[in-house]
Parts: structure tokens; sequence; C-alpha cells
């Protein structure tokens, strides 16, 4: 009978002991996977499609000079790196990179203020997008 119930006992401890490893190895399979899917969002966000279409927004709607658009190019491309580089936080440390994208949206807006006229900014400031929900390639600079 002691024979039986040691049998049993090392068997239940054998089981709850590789239970307990195969949840830790899913945990570490969903951080894995986690921090594969931020690390392919960061390298599919193509910066210079983005700034293609986000130049094709503003010049017109801005009716930028020929002399202001390599300096808003050249603003929107330091404003989209800056997202790249922050974007891998955006699933680690939602907190962070909402406080770090709204600094990044700030920054823009003050120096597109230097870069444009009164009236260029009054007509950028109509431009720029609320909230993540709206539909133009601003929001993908800028949230």
């Amino acid at each position: 009978m002691k024979k039986k119930l040691f049998i049993t006992a090392v068997l239940l401890g054998t089981i709850s002991f590789t239970n307990a490893q195969s949840v830790g190895d899913i945990t570490k399979a969903t951080n894995t996977a986690s921090k594969t899917a931020t690390t392919a969002a960061a390298s599919s966000f193509d910066v210079a499609s983005i700034s293609n279409q986000v130049m094709g927004v503003l010049s017109p709607k801005l009716k930028l000079t020929d002399a202001q658009k390599p300096a808003v190019n050249s603003l929107v491309n330091e404003t989209l790196n800056k997202k790249k580089n922050i974007l891998p936080t955006m699933t680690t440390d939602k907190a962070g990179y909402a406080s770090k994208m709204t600094a990044n949206r700030e920054s823009f807006s003050a120096k597109m203020k230097k870069l444009v006229s009164p009236t260029q900014f009054t007509a950028l400031s109509a431009l720029l997008p609320k909230s993540a929900s709206a539909v133009t390639p601003l929001v993908q600079m800028l949230y």
C-alpha cells in the first residue's frame, strides 16, 4: 500500500512539474511573439512611402513654395523616423508610446510654424487630425 501511495505521489509530482514548465514555455513564447510582432510593425513602417503621401497632402493644401518644400519634406521625414523609433514601445508601454507621440506631434507643429506663413499654418491646423481615427496620411505620421 505504501508503495502504491509513493508511486502515485511521484507521478502526480512529475505531472505538476511538467505542467509548470509548460506554462513557463507558453509565457516565453507569448512574449517572444509579442516582441516579434512589434519589430515587424516597426520594420514594415515605410517612411519614404508615408512621407510621399503626407507631402502629397501638404503641398497643394498649404500651397508650399519651391523653397519651402525641401524643408517641410525634411521635417516630415524627421517626424516619421522618430515615430519609427518609438513604434516598438507601442505594445509594451502604451502610456510611454502615447506620451512620446504627443511630444512628437507638438514638435512637428512647433517646427512647421517656423517654416510656413501664418496663413499656411492656419490651413495646416485645419488639416491636422484630432485623433487616430481620422482617414488621412497625416494620421500615419502623427499617431
